[in-house]
């Protein structure tokens, strides 16, 4: 059940949908008013009173006088208003509501993963964390991503990843690994720093779009680090040559640290 849609973008689409049911009223109500006045040869204001009084299901009297006439549509149009507000504030609620309870949710959780940035790279790896029944958020700045994956029931938030704020909203203090898939090798140096400084016991993973970035990335405090297009160019090159040898562990940067911890589980 779609609980946590984003309500920002939820509003545009409304506005959008309300100029299109206006524009149709107005296409009805004209239409109408036309209609009385070729078949039942009503005057203009008589026959808008009656088509008016037909959209909104309303008693009309054409034996009314003018004021009472127009204290009769007043009424009518002011009550449908109403209505069509309080709907509008309920409809806000519940999704103001099923916003709250995502982001209580995601402070509930523990040891679970985030991932910031759902390009190519992450969408990957949160595919893996669905298939392992893993506990993951996702942060991205596309508001339009979030709004899918929330539909999906999948934890998402809109936001700046390199914004302390946002991590902390991801449950980064609680969270047992993070992967930094953002799109330069600079902001994914800044964003370990910001994680790292928030929770010291985080692993991090995160691409290099160069090698000269893994040193960087490593003194940062990632612990895992890869160059996706070497490792895709090495693995496409070992399938169309049948080699079965598979050089991807080779090629995942560990930092010293991750070594020692995996030393520790053992």
């Amino acid at each position: 059940m779609a609980w946590n849609l984003n309500w920002k973008k939820l509003k545009l689409k409304l506005a959008d949908r309300r100029v299109i049911l206006v524009i149709t009223l107005f296409d009805l109500l004209l239409f109408a008013t036309l209609t009385f006045m070729l078949e039942e040869h009503y005057s203009f204001y008589n026959a808008a009173y009656n088509s008016l009084c037909d959209l909104t299901f309303a008693h009309c009297d054409n034996g009314y006088g003018l004021w009472t006439k127009i204290s009769s549509l007043t009424t009518i149009i002011g009550t449908w208003g109403a209505l069509a507000f309080i709907a509008a504030m309920a409809l806000q609620a519940f999704m103001e509501g099923g916003k709250r309870k995502m982001e209580s949710d995601i402070m509930k959780m523990k040891d679970h993963y985030i991932i910031a940035g759902y390009g190519a790279l992450g969408k990957t790896v949160a595919e893996v964390f669905q298939n392992q029944s893993l506990d993951y958020v996702v942060i991205d700045l596309n508001a339009k991503v979030v709004e899918k994956l929330n539909m999906q029931g999948v934890k998402a938030i809109e936001g700046d990843a390199l914004e302390p704020d946002i991590l902390k909203k991801a449950g980064v203090a609680k969270a047992k690994g993070l992967i930094a898939s953002l799109g330069t090798d600079s902001n994914n140096v800044f964003m370990t720093l910001t994680a790292k400084e928030l929770n010291p016991n985080i692993i991090i993973s995160t691409r290099a779009f160069t090698e000269g970035a893994i040193n960087k990335l490593h003194r940062a405090g990632a612990e895992l680090i890869v160059v996706p297009e070497i490792i895709g160019g090495l693995e496409l090159a070992r399938t169309l040559l049948n080699l079965e040898e598979s050089h991807i562990q080779n090629l995942i940067s560990k930092s010293k640290i991750y070594d020692r911890k995996q030393v520790k589980k053992v």
